[in-house]
């Protein structure tokens, strides 16, 4: 069973192939040294000529396999865009390496939106390990105290309230002003519920 590192780039680890002493070997550079991988997958939303030297950099630190996958990004902190960036490089890791790999996020790199996004897909449909980087205390494994699939999720179905069922449904919010539009057809319904998520 191959063992997968999968992670963010972030601006932390770009300076550390620069040459900052102040931040060391950087979170990912920590991770390949401190711990053993068979592939090491990268997801970047930074221009390919930021990228480049980092990665001939990261590989004088390993001889582990490096892949990248490029994201686009609304911006950094866009759960929706970060959420199917990191989907889509856990299915082409698994993919390309077996579905029955040894998955690890690095929650270190990037903004906390990533590694939030981490911590919920660890916890739910793609189980992984995670672990989490500084220069102070190296790498270690972040043990998360709860357990979303286990505790939260039921919690979220058995107290449901109209707030909470229309976020989950990603439903549009209530506007009253658009109860007088008078429609029955499913293409106008379409139309005024875009309309309701455009109004605030």
């Amino acid at each position: 069973m191959k063992k997968i590192l999968i992670s963010w780039i972030g601006r932390t680890d770009l300076n550390a192939a620069d040459s900052f002493p102040e931040i060391g070997l950087g979170p990912i550079g920590q991770a390949v040294q401190s711990l053993p991988f068979d592939q090491i997958v990268l997801v970047t939303d930074y221009p390919n000529k930021d990228v480049q030297p980092y990665l001939l950099w990261l590989k004088g630190l390993t001889k582990t396999p490096v892949e990248t996958i490029s994201a686009k990004l609304a911006n950094p902190t866009h759960f929706s865009d970060i959420y199917h960036a990191a989907v889509a490089a856990i299915k082409a890791a698994m993919k390309n390496h077996g579905t029955d790999a040894n998955l690890t996020y690095h929650l270190s790199p990037g903004t906390p939106a990533m590694a939030a996004v981490w911590i919920l897909l660890a916890k739910t449909i793609y189980p992984a390990t995670l672990i989490q980087s500084s220069k102070e205390q190296g790498v270690v494994v972040a043990e998360i105290p709860f357990d979303i699939s286990a505790e939260f999720l039921p919690q979220i179905q058995s107290n449901k309230d109209s707030r909470l069922e229309q976020l989950v449904a990603a439903l549009p919010p209530e506007a009253p002003e658009f109860d007088d539009i008078i429609n029955r057809s499913p293409q106008m319904q379409r139309l005024i519920a875009k309309a309701r998520l455009a109004a605030p």
